[in-house]
């Protein structure tokens, strides 16, 4: 069920509740005024005929048992406009001799039955009213009053009609102007739903207008903010894609260089002097390729070394992470002496999960990296420490800084953030031209799955 359908039917439900309460009020009401009505003209009613009673009886003179002068003393057809009251004569026999109603009519817009027991409380707390008529000591007959609401229920029933027709009218009108107004308000929903397939779709600068509607126009501002983060991140993850491609091949590269040019001359030479041994006339020409052999095997194994920590830091299984960092750190301060490093490591790391560690060495030694390339420093401050379930590092330099909107996807910066952030931390750069540069990442202390 869409929201105008959904809309109307509330505003029906209402509407209906109100007219409910209302007819039942108005049929209180009405009950009350016939009552009231029939009431005061029975008595009206009532009073005339004690007179009219008084006055024939009076006069009456009988012969032979029937009145000379009148068929019948009260004339009740002439009474015929008295609506609110039945008047019937009785004689002494029980017949009908007259009536105020002679003819039955029918009404012109005869109420429904369940109007007619809805205002059955009229008549069931006005009884016939008798009068007994006696002349010369006899009994003439009887007069009955009877209460007849029926011609005051037929004009309520009349005008509720009328009502009806305009609450009716009243109904429609309403509900197709509510129907009208929310369709023009939800209008611009369409276009919104246009913006999502197109951005489904992959169409990344689909993007909403402003609004009339002050609450669209709020959803248009998300939706904006929301695909222009999208495209930020996913033209991010591609450019950290095509980075770390290009590093893997840089590494792969370099990998293929040493190997060639330091591990095979190695080899090459290795290969030499076990030729040499073996074609050796003399124990002091084997002696002296045995020796060479040696140097070269301890140099190979030097290189071999620096190509495994390249791959992975080792020191961090031998060690712990605040060692390594160390190590890390004094390693660089000696290829990079005219740069004082400050270093504080404090807490207990031990214990923390692989990924973190790894992230917090690969975060530090890219920073190292990028100083000693790129700042033109004079002093590094490196500074890790755990607080409750959190491990802070922060990497800052006096160097001569940068604009981080102009070269934000430079220096690595997008993998430390994707490192940090793929581990649920929070990761933040800091930086001006000519005030250095301050990184700071906050990773959870997780628990090394054993």
């Amino acid at each position: 069920m869409n929201l105008k359908l959904r809309l109307n039917l509330i505003i029906t439900a209402l509407l209906l509740l109100v007219m409910l309460i209302g007819a039942l009020l108005m049929i209180r009401n009405a009950r009350d005024d016939v009552r009231a009505e029939v009431e005061s003209t029975a008595l009206l009613a009532l009073h005339l005929l004690d007179a009219e009673i008084l006055h024939y009886t009076s006069d009456y003179v009988w012969l032979n048992g029937v009145n000379p002068n009148r068929a019948s003393i009260f004339r009740l057809q002439s009474l015929e406009n008295v609506r609110h009251l039945r008047i019937d004569f009785f004689d002494a026999r029980g017949n009908l001799r007259d009536s105020n109603r002679p003819v039955a009519k029918v009404d012109e817009w005869p109420a429904p039955p369940w109007f007619l027991n809805a205002m059955d409380a009229v008549s069931e707390t006005m009884p016939p009213i008798k009068r007994q008529i006696f002349a010369n000591g006899r009994i003439l007959g009887e007069l009955v009053v009877t209460p007849d609401p029926s011609y005051e229920i037929a004009e309520i029933w009349s005008d509720i009609l009328g009502i009806l027709v305009l609450v009716s009218i009243f109904f429609v009108v309403v509900n197709a102007m509510i129907y009208w107004a929310v369709g023009r308000a939800l209008r611009p929903v369409n276009r919104v739903l246009v913006a999502l397939s197109e951005l489904e779709q992959g169409n990344l600068d689909s993007r909403l207008p402003s609004f009339t509607l002050p609450e669209l126009t709020d959803i248009s501002g998300k939706f904006n903010a929301m695909a222009e983060t999208l495209q930020n991140s996913i033209k991010s993850n591609h450019q950290l894609t095509q980075q770390m491609i290009s590093l893997q091949e840089d590494e792969r590269k370099s990998l293929a260089r040493d190997l060639h040019d330091e591990v095979g001359q190695h080899l090459t030479a290795i290969h030499i002097d076990a030729s040499t041994i073996l074609h050796a006339k003399t124990i002091d020409d084997a002696r002296e390729s045995a020796k060479a052999i040696d140097v070269v095997a301890r140099q190979m194994m030097n290189i071999v070394h620096g190509m495994l920590q390249r791959l992975r830091p080792g020191s961090l299984d031998e060690l712990g992470l605040k060692a390594a960092l160390q190590d890390l750190i004094d390693t660089w301060v000696q290829r990079n002496r005219s740069i004082a490093v400050d270093v504080s490591l404090s807490g207990d790391f031990v214990g923390a999960d692989e990924t973190v560690t790894i992230a917090i060495y690969r975060i530090v030694q890219e920073c190292l990296t990028n100083i000693a390339r790129h700042s033109d420093a004079t002093k590094v401050v490196v500074s890790l420490h755990r607080e409750s379930d959190e491990l802070i590092l922060s990497v800052e330099d006096n160097g001569k800084g940068f604009n981080p909107k102009l070269v934000s996807s430079g220096f690595g910066v997008a993998g430390m953030r994707e490192r940090v952030q793929g581990l649920g931390g929070h990761f933040e750069l800091n930086s001006r031209v000519g005030f250095g540069v301050q990184i700071q990442a906050k990773l959870p202390f997780k628990k090394k799955v054993m």
